[in-house]
């Protein structure tokens, strides 16, 4: 049976381990001054390796909520070899994000000592690849191979390298001659179609010797599409030979659309295209030339080729019409996407704009209720009806005894000892262990116990997890804001700051992001250099920059100088996350409205986060006035035509 069951059937009574889990919040934060004490203490003498005094106080705390931790603790002494402990462990504390951390160990060290059946019996997929494959890896050493190609291909068709835990399947796989020749040709395409070329060029090895002439050729046709595209060495009807047409011709529309047409031209009797395959590619070149924004595509004479029924080549069409302010072209693409894409708050504020522009009086009617709306696209379009933004702040109303109820639980108990004691990143590990693990929490009144506790963060997420957007206030706090004060220079600043924080970190102060972005503002080390040497300040030391006094110093200064070298919000906050230089060359060739403009950055995440950061701002500046004094239009131009 799995130690990992599944613990949305779990009900109260199995988590429920001592009589202190029946106590009020408030009780505990009183009742367990002298544990915490306690527990810091076991916590130093387990890090010095005094196991004897770390024994003595974990004995007297077998009725405190963070006990758990040190029985884990207890678990990785030196020469603990008995995994039934760690196993029985689990089992106990699986409401908790500990039972968790004492699962991956004990896959990690089921593996390092060989012990298969036993990884076997007590694996549980929890969404990682690295224990997946050494499940996969045991299975195979235990001669289990049914159904395990099922398992491997998945793994192995990724755009991305794989942990090295795959390395014993993957060459396991190819030895058995079951890694074909078309299982890497597809990953190869698969890479390519991320940019992936190093990967790509890797895999090419794993090719039988007759196939890996045409990945060769593939790999360099992208990177030089016009110089391969045709060679006399393709010799024969060869499977792979459209494919190195496609993503040769793929990458030149990039650039040139007219010239991949062209080439496409050129190649017909070479590939002996069908009528379909070349109507086919045709339209891909034609979408590369709509997705850049070239030139007068709308006088395409090969029009009526494409499928005007393709929802995607429609898209396509409806956002280079947005680019080029082609505003009845627009609304008679968007009429043609099935009613559940057109009423996406996207579509109908572009619908409404281009309604606006071309003095329809049905520009009121399209954008009325999206008005009402607190969202990027809701405000935009309050804007253009002149109606006042819909902001207001809806405290959510916790059922009767609920609130007190959840202060009961184990997990809610464990999660208030770490906020309590200042660990807010174990706090939140636990949290979101819980969002992702329990169907029987209300995560709404959660978030209001939190909003009790002070826990902004806590609020934020629990909220994002329940979907009740209205309680404002809660989830958009303002934290550190005589720092906020002291730095800004104006409301709007002010505003906008305070929207990036909380886009960038929702205001923690030990943040630290993949790319090594640290504190508040997610500063990156080298950005908080240029900024102490700009202003002559001397530099500092990355953990510095989690201090808060610092740290939103360096971002708003450093905000401030991206808006005063544009005089533009809009592309300030785009540098801020993508950085100045990459945006100075998204904007050179695009002169369009903002509005516009942010449609088509390249980064998702940019594009998304640029959105996101004017919404919060619009909101930030509500909270602080309960009223909006900073216009629509002071953030983003949305009037502007080519």
């Amino acid at each position: 049976m799995c130690i990992f069951n599944n613990f949305k059937k779990m009900r109260l009574k199995t988590i429920l381990i001592s009589v202190f889990l029946l106590l009020p919040t408030s009780t505990l934060a009183k009742d367990y001054d002298i544990e915490r004490s306690k527990y810091s203490k076991a916590l130093k003498y387990f890090k010095n390796k005094d196991y004897k005094n770390f024994d003595k106080l974990k004995s007297q705390l077998t009725n405190y909520p963070l006990y758990a931790d040190l029985e884990y603790k207890s678990l990785h002494k030196p020469k603990i070899k008995n995994e039934k402990k760690i196993i029985k462990f689990i089992k106990k504390y699986k409401a908790s994000y500990v039972s968790r951390k004492a699962y991956i160990n004990l896959i990690y060290r089921l593996s390092s000592k060989s012990k298969y059946h036993e990884l076997i019996k007590n694996y549980e997929n929890i969404g990682s690849t690295d224990l997946h494959c050494l499940y996969i890896r045991a299975k195979i050493k235990s001669n289990m191979t049914k159904g395990i190609d099922k398992e491997i291909i998945p793994i192995w068709l990724s755009p991305k390298s794989q942990p090295k835990s795959c390395d014993f399947s993957f060459k396991w796989f190819y030895k058995k001659g079951k890694l074909t020749d078309e299982l890497v040709w597809q990953r190869i395409k698969i890479s390519l179609d991320r940019n992936n070329y190093s990967l790509a060029r890797y895999l090419v090895r794993f090719l039988s010797k007759k196939n890996k002439f045409w990945a060769n050729s593939l790999l360099k046709t992208y990177i030089n599409p016009k110089k391969n595209i045709i060679s006399k060495s393709y010799k024969g009807n060869h499977r792979y030979r459209n494919t190195i047409l496609r993503y040769g011709l793929i990458r030149i529309a990039k650039k040139d659309y007219a010239k991949a047409k062209q080439y496409l031209k050129k190649s017909q009797s070479f590939y002996q295209l069908l009528d379909k395959d070349y109507n086919q590619l045709l339209q891909e070149i034609f979408i590369q030339g709509l997705e850049t924004n070239q030139r007068n595509i709308f006088n395409d004479k090969d029009i009526t080729f494409y499928n005007n029924n393709d929802i995607y080549f429609n898209k396509s069409l409806a956002n280079y019409a947005i680019y080029n302010s082609e505003w009845q072209k627009l609304i008679y693409y968007i009429d043609k996407f099935p009613t559940y894409i057109s009423q996406e708050q996207k579509w109908t504020y572009w619908k409404g704009k281009a309604f606006y522009k071309l003095n329809n009086g049905n520009f009121n009617q399209t954008l009325e209720q999206l008005a009402k709306k607190r969202s990027y696209y809701g405000f935009l379009s309050a804007h253009l009806i002149n109606k006042p933004l819909n902001i207001q702040n809806i405290p959510y109303q916790a059922p009767e005894n609920e609130l007190k109820n959840l202060s009961s639980r184990f997990e809610i108990n464990r999660i208030y000892e770490f906020f309590i004691l200042g660990k807010k990143r174990a706090a939140r590990k636990e949290l979101k262990y819980l969002m992702e693990n329990s169907s029987e929490i209300n995560f709404s009144s959660l978030s209001l116990l939190f909003h009790k506790w002070g826990w902004s963060d806590g609020v934020i997420l629990s909220y994002g997890k329940s979907k009740y957007f209205d309680h404002i206030e809660a989830r958009f706090p303002i934290l550190y804001e005589k720092y906020f004060d002291k730095y800004s220079k104006s409301n709007i600043e002010k505003s906008l700051l305070l929207g990036i924080a909380r886009k960038e970190s929702i205001f923690i102060q030990y943040a630290k992001s993949s790319a090594g972005a640290l504190g508040v503002m997610q500063v990156l080390p080298r950005t908080a250099n240029w900024v102490l040497k700009k202003s002559k300040m001397k530099k500092v030391s990355r953990n510095y920059l989690y201090n808060k006094n610092m740290n939103i110093y360096i971002g708003s200064y450093y905000f401030r100088y991206l808006y005063n070298n544009k005089k533009s919000y809009v592309e300030a906050i785009a540098s801020y996350n993508a950085g100045p230089n990459i945006v100075r060359k998204w904007r050179k060739n695009n002169k369009s409205s903002e509005d516009a403009w942010i449609e088509f950055i390249p980064y998702d995440e940019t594009r998304s986060y640029t959105k996101l950061v004017l919404e919060y701002a619009l909101v930030y500046d509500w909270i602080q006035n309960k009223k909006n004094t900073i216009r629509v239009s002071k953030l983003i131009n949305i009037n502007k035509q080519h």
